[in-house]
């Protein structure tokens, strides 16, 4: 049986930008608890204004946070254009990944 697409609380369907943050955490962050936390510490981080910017390069895709929001960029489709999300709606999708891999109690 197919895995169930990922979703999360506001999660827009045929939106590039939230179908590029799916593949972003699909290929870069993908299922590795510390990445992901050390991701949402740093989102945190910039979204409190302790770091103007951050950034991540990843295997597929280079993230960058700051005040404006999350810009992911593409490192492999050379004619795919960077997709910028809120940094409330990436908290979001990124809160969700990481409870989606967590074991439940």
């Amino acid at each position: 049986m197919a895995e169930k697409p990922f979703q999360w609380l506001g999660r827009r369907t045929n939106d590039p930008a939230h179908d590029m943050l799916v593949a972003f955490l699909v290929m870069d962050i993908q299922r590795n608890p510390e990445w992901a936390r050390e991701l949402a510490d740093r989102t945190e981080q910039v979204k409190s204004g302790k770091l103007p910017v951050w950034e991540r390069l990843g295997n597929a895709y280079r993230l960058k946070l700051t005040d404006q929001g999350a810009l992911i960029e593409d490192l492999v489709d050379e004619d795919s254009a960077a997709q910028m999300i809120t940094l409330e709606d990436f908290s979001k999708a990124l809160e969700a990944w990481i409870k989606s891999f967590e074991p439940e109690d």
